[in-house]
């Protein structure tokens, strides 16, 4: 005997329909069959999800043995070999042109210039010409001492400077001619210098 699944009224095995509720019947087989087409399609199912999932997993793998190989290879060229490194280097031969050219620093009438100026302030530094005088040069050798790295050390502002400071000499120095001193020989001094630098100060 069955039973109808709506109503729980017993039925004969040939009923189609349920003798007190009316509801279709559904046979015992066809249930089976159900039953294991549903299980049929499950196992497919989770079959074909270990098989993407597998290859999946194996192509990310590639991948990631791909981009590592990549990076072996590029590190590779960028280093360089055992041999290079040991290798001494040849040292780089100037010619005194090139000594010449390559080379910064101070000349020999930057010198004299900072000994003049140094004497200068020793000896008069309470008259108010050669006060003037000092702060030209001050402000000289303040550019030159911050650009003393550079192969030309005197640039065009150093220059227009030095031409200011030999007009300044220019119009003190026939006054002081007339009471010829120390001062007055230092600043004869400080103007020759002045011109030697102009026109050789850059060049060793």
């Amino acid at each position: 005997m069955s039973f109808c699944t709506n109503c729980g009224t017993n039925y004969s095995q040939e009923a189609k329909f349920c003798p007190s509720c009316g509801t279709k019947i559904i046979s015992q087989t066809s249930n089976k069959y159900l039953t294991e087409y549903k299980e049929k399609m499950y196992k497919n199912t989770v079959m074909s999800l270990k098989k993407e999932g597998k290859s999946f997993a194996e192509q990310k793998a590639k991948e990631a043995l791909n981009s590592l190989l990549n990076k072996k290879s590029t590190i590779s060229a960028q280093t360089q070999s055992t041999s290079d490194v040991f290798t001494p280097k040849k040292k780089e031969v100037y010619t005194s042109s090139e000594k010449e050219s390559n080379a910064g620093g101070f000349t020999i009438w930057t010198w004299i210039y900072v000994v003049i100026n140094a004497l200068l302030v020793y000896l008069g530094y309470r008259i108010d010409t050669i006060l003037g005088t000092l702060l030209f040069s001050v402000v000289i050798l303040l550019l030159i001492f911050l650009r003393r790295e550079t192969p030309k050390p005197y640039n065009w502002l150093v220059k227009i400077i030095l031409l200011l400071q030999l007009v300044y000499l220019i119009l003190v120095l026939p006054e002081g001619i007339l009471y010829l001193g120390w001062n007055t020989l230092l600043l004869i001094l400080l103007f020759i210098t002045s011109i030697m630098l102009l026109f050789k100060g850059n060049k060793n």
